[in-house]
């Protein structure tokens, strides 16, 4: 019998693949329109909209030419690009989702996204029924992630304990996150974070299926 109740999963990175795809668009559109001088790109990585701009704000050596709202703007208008036409779900993850859910888990979706680009990904991959929870960055006031808050919401959502939550992850940030909430992690490798230290995480997976047999010697899934 699996210690897990619940697999929580990160959307950006692991749901879908858009990290490599919003890398290209804050380096090619979205910051160079919101930073005078050197853009310090890994201070924004995997970050909320919000968050990565309080971020910028907070660096000496960073020259904001946008206000907040200014900001919030230049990642909403590619948000539609990204989510309806770019992004790419993650290879049997409808199958991998429906496993867990019949094995007896609760599911979750946890993004340092915003609501409406949470919805849009739900909306076009037919995944509003798969999750016993889904936690967005507008869901709540505060930070999100590295900050746990967004991970202990949705274990409370589910009536589950932090310790008894298995959750997928592809950022340093996401990962702190999840370990700063007492939880279990996975870091899925790929090429939006090939270079990125992932090594917080109790296990590193470099694929679709590498996941699934994680899970399954976890006892969470059933060994085909």
């Amino acid at each position: 019998m699996s210690e897990y109740e619940a697999v929580l999963f990160d959307m950006d990175g692991v749901t879908v693949e858009t990290a490599t795809i919003w890398r290209e668009l804050e380096r090619t559109e979205v910051l160079p329109a919101a930073v005078d001088g050197p853009v310090p790109y890994d201070e924004v990585r995997a970050l909320s909209v919000t968050d990565a701009y309080d971020r910028l704000a907070s660096l000496d050596d960073v020259n904001l030419t946008v206000s907040a709202e200014e900001f919030d703007d230049l990642y909403d208008r590619h948000a539609r690009l990204v989510y309806r036409e770019r992004a790419t779900l993650l290879e049997g993850y409808e199958t991998l989702l429906a496993d867990i859910r019949a094995a007896g888990r609760k599911t979750g979706l946890v993004s340092a996204s915003r609501r409406e680009w949470v919805e849009m990904v739900l909306d076009r991959f037919d995944l509003v029924e798969a999750y016993d929870v889904v936690v967005s960055a507008s869901d709540f006031e505060g930070p999100s992630k590295p900050d746990p808050t967004t991970y202990l919401l949705a274990a409370r959502a589910v009536e589950t304990e932090p310790g008894a939550c298995l959750v997928v992850e592809d950022s340093p940030h996401g990962i702190e996150s999840a370990v700063a909430a007492g939880m279990s992690c996975l870091a899925l490798r790929g090429a939006g974070n090939a270079e990125e230290d992932l090594s917080a995480a109790d296990e590193i997976v470099a694929s679709a299926s590498e996941l699934r047999a994680a899970m399954t010697e976890r006892g969470l899934l059933d060994s085909q």
